[in-house]
């Protein structure tokens, strides 16, 4: 009898000691996110954006397709979802598809469907016009002065920055602005619109297992009995020793 207690604590405590150190790194993850969580509206986390696209990822939400814009000093203006964007703010409307965006006499002329809508060099809305460009309009095509240059279906137009006076222009040689694609941070920013992953929900998810889904939440579970086992080994151990 006394050899298979001496056999039972040898075994409680080897298995004791391996099972401490595994869960080590698990306890630890526990604890740091645990507190985190507990300031997390202290710290604004709840209104932080996750814009990583491989974190995102690991929640089933995937990007498809680039998010071109037209790129400014310092800035971005793209559309995106029937919105209007300078950099990740929306400040207006946008009927896709955005067709140019070109500046004269230091006001942007954004173009989204058949609609213009001016800005300030900084990305204030100023007005949005509606039916002052001919309804084939196909892009904007550059700057000549004052005017602004417009490629229609049936030829190039002019239309005058202030008056807004269009005309033909068969002799229109310009080079329109490019849409190419906005960094990944940006497009990461504004494809957070469709999803409300945040910092504290991340964290929330670590602590719990869920971002791995099933298979996350039930190595949490085995997590949580391999900590009840060795709280009960080590109760066990603690009393052979009294």
């Amino acid at each position: 009898m006394a050899s298979f207690k001496r056999s039972l604590k040898l075994f409680f405590l080897r298995w004791h000691r391996r099972i401490g150190v595994m869960l080590s790194v698990f306890v630890i993850l526990l604890a740091l996110t645990g507190i985190v969580i507990n300031h997390a509206n202290r710290f604004g986390l709840d209104t932080i954006p996750i814009t990583s696209p491989w974190i995102l990822s690991w929640y089933g939400i995937e990007f498809r397709g680039e998010i071109t814009g037209y790129a400014s000093e310092e800035s971005w203006i793209s559309a995106f979802q029937g919105k209007l964007y300078w950099d990740s703010e929306s400040i207006g409307y946008c009927a896709e598809p955005l067709k140019g965006a070109e500046m004269v006499a230091g006001i942007w002329f954004v173009l989204c469907d058949t609609s213009l809508t001016l800005l300030s060099s900084d990305g204030e809305l100023i007005e949005t016009l509606d039916d002052v460009v001919p309804d084939d309009t196909s892009t904007l095509s550059g700057v000549q002065g004052d005017w602004l240059v417009i490629a229609t279906d049936s030829g190039m137009q002019i239309m005058h920055s202030d008056t807004l006076e269009l005309k033909p222009d068969t002799e229109a040689n310009t080079t329109a602005r490019i849409a190419t694609p906005l960094p990944a941070g940006l497009q990461a920013k504004l494809n957070f619109k469709r999803h409300s992953i945040t910092v504290e929900r991340l964290l929330l998810d670590l602590h719990s297992g869920r971002i791995l889904q099933l298979p996350g939440a039930l190595f949490n579970d085995l997590v949580a009995l391999a900590m009840i086992l060795l709280a009960l080994s080590g109760s066990w151990l603690w009393l052979q020793r009294k």
